[in-house]
């Protein structure tokens, strides 16, 4: 079975949708706008999947800041 993609816009913020995947049922899900505060990126989906884009970005943006602090740190 192929993977359904769903493309959402900033027409779809604010509404609640149900989610039925092979990870289960979520219900009342709202649909978010969020954006990196470091580079901009945004993302507009479900809310649960939202904190998922705001952690991975700050996690890469974590490791970003330490290797440009190591190439200053080298003598």
């Amino acid at each position: 079975m192929g993977v359904i993609l769903v493309k959402y816009t900033e027409d779809d913020i604010g509404r609640t949708i149900d989610i039925d995947d092979d990870k289960g049922s979520t219900y009342e899900e709202r649909i978010v706008m969020v954006y990196c505060q470091i580079c901009g990126s945004k993302y507009i989906g479900p809310i649960n999947e939202a904190g998922g884009f705001l952690a991975r970005h700050d996690f890469f943006h974590k490791w970003e800041f330490t290797m440009e602090m190591s190439e200053h740190l080298e003598a």
